[in-house]
């Protein structure tokens, strides 16, 4: 019978981060809501479904209970005060760092990096943005470099791995979806985006520039999707007003007359005029939880500046730069649609392969 990881890891600690002032945010991110539970319960799960002893690094009582204390910080105002505290106070030889404001912690990473401490003094990922130091490992030895960079007023943690005998899990090493998952919520804006992604039902945005082919896509996966049973949704989305009255029509006529909302119904379907009130169009969420329940998925065109998942068109002879990658780079994106072979840090897929992306999108939001 295998062990579980609490048997497996009973030589790590589990570190929440929860010292940080929240300043950007403007309000407690640790106590922010995600489908009604506070973001640091999502890290704090995570540390007790690994590690036996669990301790949270910052002044917060309220975020304690019996088994999982709460230390004030020695240095506060520092991730590297905090990882500190985690440290003088861990009875094991190592301790697992994760912050209270990253909202979807993925386990692939966490077992990823376990497997790397032998030989290290501290293991971190790292991406093309640089080190990611606050979803890491970190052994007893750290201890003494840390206290001295502290006295000093030096609270960079780059700073201290020059020091240290570091291992180091890079973006080749990392799993599909990585993006998500070392995400940190520090932003209203930022915060505004995981609402947005964590929809019920899931979305999927299809996105491009202008003449790349999104319709013609979205028509394949759309078939695909329905050949598989699931219930598909579809918003484009227009930058311009638009009518789907045709003018002199009863329909158009009515709407013309004032109303606010017009349906017209018929025995094979049903369709809405619903009018916006001046520069008040609804966010996409509440569109979604407006018109799309009883869906499996929805899939849209246009939105590219939301936090939906993303899967971009390409074609070579547009001659245009990606979108989401280059001087953007949006987390969201997690498969490219070209016509030619790209070297990318997510999956890219032939243009007309349809059922591939049908097969990364079950995986990803419907499995």
């Amino acid at each position: 019978m295998q062990d579980s990881p609490k048997e497996r890891y009973h030589d790590v600690t589990g570190v929440l981060l929860a010292g940080g002032k929240s300043r950007r945010m403007g309000r407690d991110k640790a106590l922010l809501e995600l489908q009604g539970e506070p973001l640091f319960e999502r890290a704090l799960a995570l540390l007790q479904d690994y590690f036996p002893r669990v301790l949270i690094a910052g002044d917060r009582p309220d975020l304690a209970r019996p088994e999982v204390p709460a230390l004030a910080d020695h240095y506060p105002g520092s991730a590297l005060g905090g990882i500190h505290t985690g440290l003088r106070a861990a009875a094991t030889e190592w301790i697992f760092v994760v912050p209270c404001d990253m909202p979807f912690p993925d386990q692939r990473i966490v077992e990823a990096l376990l497997r790397l401490r032998p030989g290290a003094d501290a293991v971190v990922p790292r991406t093309a943005h640089g080190y990611e130091p606050v979803f890491a490992l970190y052994h007893k030895n750290c201890l003494a470099l840390m206290e001295a960079q502290l006295n000093q007023g030096r609270f960079r943690i780059n700073e201290l791995y020059t020091q240290l005998r570091l291992n180091v899990l890079d973006g080749e090493q990392l799993p599909p979806g990585w993006q998500r998952s070392l995400t940190n919520l520090n932003t209203p804006e930022q915060y505004t985006r995981a609402q947005e992604e964590r929809m019920t039902p899931p979305v999927v945005s299809i996105v491009a520039k202008s003449g790349t082919g999104k319709t013609t896509l979205l028509e394949k996966l759309i078939t695909e999707l329905k050949a598989r049973g699931y219930r598909v949704g579809a918003i484009k989305h227009d930058a311009h007003s638009f009518s789907i009255d045709h003018e002199g029509k009863d329909s158009w006529r009515l709407t013309q007359a004032g109303a606010d909302t017009m349906l017209i119904t018929s025995p094979a379907q049903i369709a809405m005029v619903k009018q916006n009130p001046p520069g008040a169009e609804p966010s996409l969420a509440e569109t979604i939880a407006t018109y799309c329940s009883g869906l499996d998925i929805v899939l849209t065109e246009g939105f590219k500046r939301n936090a939906m998942p993303k899967i971009e068109v390409h074609r070579q002879a547009c001659g245009e730069p990606l979108l989401c990658r280059g001087e953007a780079h949006d987390p969201q994106l997690f498969a490219v649609a070209s016509d030619q072979p790209l070297e990318l840090d997510v999956p890219v897929l032939d243009l007309n392969d349809a059922r591939g992306l049908v097969d990364l999108i079950v995986a990803r939001f419907l499995a």
